[in-house]
């Protein structure tokens, strides 16, 4: 599969949450390419998949207003779709979409992550599930408004790339002096990962063999957005970072421990 690393990596400090769209019609060419690079995202990962629909997600978000306002104006949604039975299916999820997210801005198109906050119920009358499928994720897509609005305005002093914890407070493990360029900056690239209202609930431990390890911040508290999403995304922008300077890895799962890992391929 040939994901689009050097656009996406690119694109992650271009990328913006955007919550309020203008009236435009998105080109029939545009949601065939996009539909083209989600068909290769949905076989990444077994039990985990994207579905883009054309038309307005406004009937999922009636009644369901989040922390940071309404979502106006967009003429399609991305739906995020998981098996409940796949292990670290939120990861995997959270992943894919966001190659998805980035890959938007090359049409200067704008997105919003919605995980916590739509009808479900709504959604799936809207999104057929299969068995054991659940929707864990509404990401709506258009052409933004140019300028931002007061709601836009709040959520850029505490959103997605704003006011990120210093690489000091998010990583353990080795020393800073001892990490080759490459861990430098696919750390530097895992914090600019949008999270959930910013709470920013993942920890990177830099092995002495150099693999990354991702751990949750308090695992065990309960929220309406899986934490394993904002992990999900953080690995994408690790790995992108990585290609970016030649070098490939693997990631690798403990269910026991409830981390992730990346390390480089011998």
């Amino acid at each position: 599969m040939s994901l689009q690393f050097d656009k996406w990596f690119k694109a992650i400090p271009l990328r913006r949450s955007r919550r309020t769209y203008i009236f435009k019609t998105i080109e029939a060419e545009v949601f065939h390419s996009l539909n083209d690079v989600i068909a290769e995202l949905n076989q990444t990962y077994k039990g985990v998949r994207l579905l883009l629909v054309e038309r307005s997600p406004d009937p999922i978000f009636v009644g369901a207003v989040g922390p940071y306002g309404k979502i106006t104006g967009a003429p399609s949604f991305i739906a995020l779709v998981v098996n409940e039975q796949v292990d670290f299916r939120y990861e995997k999820g959270g992943y894919i979409a966001q190659g998805l997210v980035l890959e938007t801005v090359d049409y200067g198109l704008s997105t919003c992550w919605v995980g916590g906050y739509f009808n479900k119920e709504v959604a799936e009358q809207l999104i057929k599930v299969n068995d054991h499928e659940r929707i864990i994720a509404i990401l709506p897509f258009g052409y933004a408004r140019k300028n931002y609005s007061l709601t836009e305005k709040m959520m850029n002093q505490v959103g997605d790339y704003h006011k990120s914890k210093s690489i000091k407070e998010t990583v353990d493990g080795l020393p800073m002096e001892k990490w080759p360029k490459w861990i430098e900056k696919a750390i530097y690239s895992a914090n600019l990962a949008p999270s959930a209202y910013n709470r920013q609930s993942l920890r990177y431990v830099i092995e002495e063999d150099h693999s990354i390890t991702i751990r949750l911040d308090k695992p065990e508290e309960e929220t309406n957005v899986p934490k394993g999403i904002d992990r999900g995304i953080a690995m994408l922008h690790i790995e992108l970072a990585v290609n970016q300077q030649g070098k490939k890895g693997i990631w690798e799962y403990s269910e026991n421990l409830n981390t992730v890992t990346f390390k480089l391929n011998k």
